[in-house]
């Protein structure tokens, strides 16, 4: 055999062998993007369904953001009215007719049950009904003497009984303010029950 022959015999060989790698190659790398695109799928599948839920759940606190919000805004707007009343039964205690104002204000010292001491009212009621009030509480024996302070306070009515170091406030928005919490729930009953 010559060299050319056995040449030629290695070179077709080799080439055989280099089409079947080649083919093997291939079928290879066939599988290989196969399974890379089944991969690809399921992690789009994957991918799409986590955002989606992502995007539910993000949906779902936003609701539930929204929602807290409103009942936080309802729970304000229902605790305005709620003040707003006692706002409003104030002004009517102050603007109460003189008469039952002033018995008001007697029945009131009275259940203070003091001995006696200074009264101190706003300027408007200790001009208007000072000396009555006084007059009257001393009147009965039952609180002691009282005497009209000459200085006021800053209410919208009611008193403040001052006895030496010891001061009892009777003043309008202290009564009402000491009832609120009690008849509230009522107050809530008859506004939104």
């Amino acid at each position: 055999m010559s060299i050319e022959n056995i040449i030629g015999k290695i070179l077709a060989e080799a080439h055989d062998q280099s089409s079947q790698v080649r083919e093997e190659a291939d079928g290879k790398s066939c599988t290989i993007i196969e399974k890379a695109k089944v991969q690809a799928e399921k992690t789009r599948r994957d991918l799409a369904e986590q955002a989606k839920a992502e995007a539910q759940l993000l949906k779902s606190r936003r609701i539930s953001v929204a929602e807290l919000e409103a009942r936080k805004m309802r729970l304000g707007a229902k605790q305005a009215l709620i003040s707003r009343c006692f706002a409003e039964a104030l002004d009517q205690l102050a603007a109460m007719a003189e008469p039952d104002y002033l018995d008001f204000l007697v029945a009131t010292i009275l259940a203070a049950a003091t001995d006696g001491g200074e009264l101190l009212l706003n300027t408007r009621d200790r001009e208007a009904i000072g000396e009555k009030l006084v007059k009257k509480v001393n009147s009965t024996g039952k609180a002691g003497t009282l005497t009209l302070a000459k200085d006021t306070i800053d209410a919208k009515g009611g008193f403040i009984l001052r006895q030496g170091s010891m001061e009892i406030n009777s003043t309008l928005e202290t009564m009402v303010s000491g009832i609120c919490e009690v008849v509230t729930p009522d107050v809530v009953k008859v506004l939104f029950g």
